[in-house]
């Protein structure tokens, strides 16, 4: 019998009972409902003792006991047990299964601000993944021109994204599935959306004309009513009772308008200051508490007397030495009193398919770092850097993982099985809920790896992946590598080769075909960025690739074009789009450079 997620406690004994498997063919909250309401076979058990989401379920040979306090506790049992109904046609094996989660709020957050908007109907798909891994909490990522803000109604005017109307809607569902869907709204850093356009410029941080800031000036009364009036359009349509208020990397805080404040009372002051003149009219305006990232107060401790009393500090970090260093936060935030979550990565962003072996790292150090020192939460992070061009196909193995870890993490790592039974459970999970049970994952995991090949580790994406959205005439990435230290082509000819083979294997499979193309384009992506880093390291040498890539970018253009259209609304589609178009018109050019 495999449950997924594993339970804390389960027991298999002799024998077996049937139960009508027709019952498991129903959607997970008509099955609910159907238990809820009395089914042959079935016996319910109130049980005020156990937590809200602890359930005890019991099959012997006269039928099926389930034991809970409320509705959350039956909700999750009904969950495991129409998974058991799903296998070998309603025949369950004697058990007793005791469960319950190792953290109490097991969040997803999806960005939906830097490239695809989702459809609702999009999003509904993505709730009912997560209801099936007992996750509670889900977040939609906002920075700007993702929501039809009532304040600003002119700014999205043109285009369609999410509605007041939609968000009731999405609530609603959520809420039907024991999920809260919690508001997330940036709030200071991350504003370039907002602060790119003439009406709102002069609410940043910044010191040159040609300067695009970024970072909202804290100092000006008219950020402070901006912000209230984001607030004010969103989060009377939300029955969370919290909502996440960013302010992650507000990077020109200390600097331009605020260099002298921060010189005097000290930046983290500034930022404190910030976080509570919002928090304070969040609560007393909607009663909501705030969550924020804590990216800007880890350093420091000294500062933590500050935080809200009921504020919640979101710690991340998706890097191996990232996740390493959370042990010390997460330490210092426990004696400090400060309430906070631990916020692990599925790293699809800047790299199309997710670094699995950093992933399942990142994943698993989290949740046993929650677990060890009192996090309240553990939310999965998905963002859309760079125009949000990886398929979400690719996050589907880390959102399984990661339902398994914040429901029941197991044993401490013991330094030589990576939990490898959990990898393989959220794999075979996978594979049973979106590939009709073909094995597609463990070669999805096998692509997602071809950066081991890549001649440089890159922080936080691949090299391939990165260059994809960088000029021709640049080579260098930031401080983390320059094309030109890279070697020569043998390194990305294996990627190419690598990427190539996995996508054979998988081609063989039959699976949904709509997961297939967006699998495929995401194979053809890593081939294009793998043969531009080539281009880029000897351009001259390279002048017989050039119609075979301007090739491959017109077979991507529209197959790219229509996925994104099935799942996605239009507006953002161009932010990568135009970064293929330009390597294929700089491809072009070098070609006629050449001739010339």
């Amino acid at each position: 019998m495999r449950i997924f997620p594993q339970p804390q406690r389960m027991e298999v004994f002799p024998g077996e009972y049937l139960l009508s498997s027709a019952l498991g063919g129903l959607e997970l909250t008509e099955f609910f409902r159907r238990l809820k309401n009395g089914t042959d076979g079935v016996r319910l058990i109130q049980a005020p003792l156990l937590a809200r989401e602890e359930y005890r379920l019991t099959v012997a040979e006269d039928g099926v006991e389930i034991a809970f306090s409320c509705d959350e506790g039956l909700f999750r049992a009904a969950t495991t047990l129409r998974q058991m109904l799903r296998q070998d046609r309603g025949r369950l094996p004697c058990l007793r299964i005791q469960d319950k989660p190792s953290i109490s709020r097991r969040g997803y957050m999806i960005d939906i601000s830097r490239g695809k908007m989702p459809f609702v109907k999009t999003i509904k798909m993505m709730i009912d993944f997560l209801a099936e891994l007992k996750y509670n909490e889900f977040q939609l990522y906002m920075e700007g021109d993702c929501f039809k803000y009532a304040a600003y109604p002119e700014e999205t005017a043109g285009f369609d994204c999410l509605t007041p109307e939609d968000i009731l809607e999405l609530d609603r569902y959520c809420r039907e599935r024991f999920i809260d869907l919690v508001p997330n709204q940036n709030s200071f850093g991350h504003m370039h959306t907002w602060l790119r356009k003439p009406k709102f410029r002069h609410l940043g941080l910044f010191e040159g004309e040609d300067e695009l800031p970024s970072t909202l000036n804290p100092l000006l009364e008219e950020s402070f009513e901006f912000v209230c009036n984001l607030y004010k359009s969103l989060l009377p349509y939300f029955s969370s009772g919290y909502v996440n208020i960013g302010l992650d990397e507000a990077y020109d805080l200390d600097r331009c308008q605020t260099k002298e404040v921060c010189r005097e009372k000290g930046k983290d002051v500034l930022f404190m200051e910030w976080l509570n003149k919002l928090n304070s009219h969040i609560r007393d305006t909607y009663g909501k508490k705030v969550m924020f990232w804590a990216d800007m107060i880890y350093n420091y401790p000294q500062s933590y007397h500050m935080m809200p009393k009921d504020a919640i500090a979101l710690e991340w970090g998706y890097e191996l030495i990232q996740s390493q260093r959370m042990t010390a936060h997460c330490i210092a935030y426990r004696d400090a009193g400060v309430r906070y979550y631990v916020c692990p990565s599925v790293n699809t962003h800047g790299s199309l398919t997710s670094r699995m072996d950093v992933t399942t790292f990142n994943l698993r150090t989290c949740a046993e770092l929650a677990v060890e020192y009192g996090a309240e939460g553990y939310l999965v992070t998905d963002w859309g850097d760079g125009g949000h061009y990886q398929q979400w196909c690719w996050s589907m193995q880390p959102i399984a993982l990661g339902g398994q870890y914040g429901w029941n993490v197991g044993k401490q790592q013991d330094g030589e099985s990576f939990k490898a039974e959990f990898i393989r459970a959220a794999e075979d999970f996978t594979d049973e809920m979106f590939f009709g049970g073909a094995k597609v994952s463990r070669l999805m995991y096998r692509m997602a790896n071809y950066y081991l090949l890549e001649p440089e580790r890159v922080h936080v994406c691949t090299m391939c992946a990165k260059q994809l959205i960088l000029p021709m005439s640049v080579t260098r990435y930031a401080h983390l590598f320059d094309m030109r230290d890279s070697g020569d082509d043998f390194y990305f000819d294996n990627v190419t080769a690598y990427v190539r083979k996995v996508m054979a294997d998988i081609e063989k499979l039959d699976f949904d075909d709509r997961l297939k193309r967006e699998i495929r384009l995401t194979a053809w992506l890593i081939e294009l960025g793998s043969e531009v880093c080539k281009v880029k390291l000897h351009p001259k040498e390279s002048l017989d690739q050039v119609d075979g890539l301007v090739r491959l970018i017109d077979r991507i253009l529209p197959e790219y074009t229509e996925i994104w259209h099935y799942r996605n609304f239009e507006t953002g589609i161009a932010r990568f789009l135009d970064h293929l178009l330009a390597r294929r018109a700089e491809l072009l050019a070098l070609r006629e450079q050449s001739s010339s």
